[in-house]
């Protein structure tokens, strides 16, 4: 009996210590957990509190002193948040809306499981420039008199968001650098004018300013420096135009400017107004002092523009026509019926070209170039077609002038290599001439395709000969020259198209080290006529010889020139007399069935 009452009092006690021992588990179980709770809050910047709207007590979590700290400084005491009121004062009324307002204006009713609220609002610290962005949220619990009584939630510092927002929001609207507006603004700006001067018959103007030679600035210089002077210069603008008037930044080197209440004469006396503002002094950088002027196009508007788009592109137009003439010249674009014309034909070909591309209606037409020794094809050069919807084939001369000055000859240029590939792989006794546009030259995504296509296939490379006109070539002499020697590393052939319609040297060629010259037609036309084109042709030829260059003389029209040329030791010759472009391949089995293009 005495043992089994020691063995249940024995067992009571263990059980009871045991009860004992879980509690206080449970206790430090849950001690860690809101350790643990409090600890994330903080680390995350959000503070859990409790409002009891009666008594207008506000109690907070411990971690609530991370959500208006700074630098590891609090920037707000208790006395600051321990009431509604007291809380209440440092809310910004103009930003946001407010937790007071979000929970005492609400039109919904608590059920008994609350009310869910959410608001952002910014509260002004004491003693700081800048406020702290505050998002709110919680529940609030109906009081004993139907309206709310109690409020639970959370607060967390969004004032590094809201910055990132604002941030954005500015550079939607300005352009970093400048402070100016941006070119998105500056239209929607434009528009605005142009409608309210065509509402109530007024006159105003479009300005877009470009600073003459910033690239040269940017080589001499460097970047920083070109960044300086266009600050300068933007400043130096801005100090010419009145409150009502707008500038901004719509490119790299270029200004938009609106001119309010501004007929043409005063469009021009204020393009020269700007442009001394700018040239009159130096510009001090942080490498010096450095000289700028500013070319300018100038629309009034909406005479000569109706629009945003129509105002943009016209000044941009007449920018460039003034660019040509000289540094630090103006001028006003003028309504031309013929040009109107011309706008809308270049329109419809742009068009026509797109849809070419997609519809796969651009085409390859095959012109001999023959030995002058044999009278045999010993390449051809592919000569780009376009084939209508209708069947009607147009000739590259019809569209390619458009597809350079609206920026589609790069793709136009693409097409035709690929079209000159499939045609070396589908016949391996073809070597063809391609032409490339100046753009294209300068651009690395062509030399790049090429590089792919012959990586695996260097025969096709050994057929390809890449033409490129001497004009751009000596435009970019150094750039040309860098293309000449990645192309003929890959294996292919260059010539120089059009000799002798650019400033022929024997230094150019030298520097350009290609492996052909093609002498321009307009020299070859009437040959036997002109003397002057006579020894023009012979000067030509004996500066190729010096470089043991072949030489190809294009347009050749009739017997009599064929028999110069060859006695001017011409090497190659090309023209409708000695065979017309075909869009057939010319190497195909059945000769007559050669369709001529």
């Amino acid at each position: 009996m005495r043992n089994n009452g020691f063995d249940q009092a024995r067992s009571a006690t263990v059980n009871t210590s045991a009860t004992e021992g879980s509690v206080r588990d449970a206790r430090d179980t849950a001690s860690l957990a809101n350790d643990l709770q409090a600890t994330a809050l903080s680390a995350a910047g959000i503070a859990i509190y409790e409002w009891d709207i009666a008594t207008d007590t506000i109690v907070w979590s411990e971690g609530v002193s991370a959500v208006w700290s700074s630098e590891g400084r609090a920037l707000l005491t208790s006395e600051h948040v321990s009431t509604g009121r007291s809380y209440a004062r440092l809310v910004d009324p103009d930003a946001g809306v407010s937790r007071y307002d979000a929970v005492m204006t609400s039109d919904k009713s608590d059920r008994g499981d609350g009310v869910a609220f959410d608001c952002e609002y910014a509260i002004n610290v004491p003693g700081q420039s800048e406020p702290v962005w505050i998002e709110d949220g919680g529940s609030w619990f109906v009081g004993d008199n139907g309206r709310p009584g109690r409020v639970v939630g959370t607060v967390r510092n969004i004032s590094a968001r809201k910055n990132q927002e604002r941030r954005l929001g500015y550079l939607a609207r300005f352009d970093e650098l400048t402070g100016n507006v941006n070119r998105t603004r500056l239209r929607e700006l434009l528009s605005q004018t142009i409608a309210y001067s065509e509402r109530f018959d007024r006159d105003a103007a479009f300005m877009m300013a470009g600073i003459d030679n910033l690239a040269l600035i940017n080589d001499a210089y460097g970047f920083d420096v070109a960044d300086q002077v266009i600050v300068a210069v933007s400043q130096r603008l801005k100090s010419q135009l009145r409150q009502s008037d707008t500038l901004g930044r719509v490119a790299g080197n270029k200004f938009g400017i609106i001119l309010t209440n501004c007929g043409e004469a005063e469009m021009a006396y204020t393009a020269e107004r700007l442009m001394q503002a700018v040239r009159e002094t130096v510009i001090d950088t942080g490498s010096g002092p450095v000289s700028a002027s500013v070319s300018i196009g100038c629309v009034a508007i909406p005479r000569c523009a109706r629009n945003a788009t129509e105002a943009l592109s016209r000044s941009e137009e007449v920018l460039d026509n003034a660019k040509a003439t000289r540094r630090g010249a103006y001028g006003i674009y003028q309504l031309s019926e013929q040009r109107e014309s011309r706008r809308r034909r270049n329109v419809e070909l742009a068009d026509q070209i797109v849809s070419a591309l997609n519809e796969d209606r651009l085409c390859l037409a095959y012109q001999p170039i023959v030995s002058s020794k044999t009278g045999e094809a010993d390449l051809h050069e592919c000569l780009l077609r376009m084939k209508r919807p209708d069947g009607e084939v147009v000739s590259a001369g019809e569209f390619i002038p458009v597809a350079e000055k609206l920026g589609l000859v790069r793709l136009v240029d693409q097409r035709v290599l690929e079209m000159a590939i499939k045609t070396l792989e589908d016949y391996p006794q073809a070597e063809l001439a391609i032409n490339v546009s100046g753009m294209t030259a300068m651009d690395g995504t062509w030399l790049e395709s090429i590089r792919r296509y012959v990586a695996t296939r260097r025969d096709l490379a050994t057929r390809l000969i890449v033409e490129i006109t001497e004009t751009v070539a000596l435009h970019e002499l150094e750039e040309s020259a860098k293309f000449v020697r990645e192309l003929r590393e890959l294996g292919c052939r260059v010539a120089i198209d059009d000799f002798g319609a650019g400033y022929t040297s024997f230094r150019n060629l030298k520097a350009l080290d290609v492996d052909m010259v093609k002498i321009d037609g307009s020299f070859v036309k009437g040959l036997v006529r002109s003397r002057d084109d006579q020894l023009f042709v012979q000067t030509l030829v004996h500066l190729a010889k010096n470089f043991n260059l072949p030489v190809v003389a294009e347009w050749v029209g009739n017997e009599d020139e064929v028999t110069l040329l060859r006695a001017y030791g011409v090497e190659y010759m090309q023209g409708f007399f000695l065979g017309e472009p075909v869009l057939t391949p010319p190497w195909e089995t059945d000769v007559a069935s050669l369709e001529t293009a």
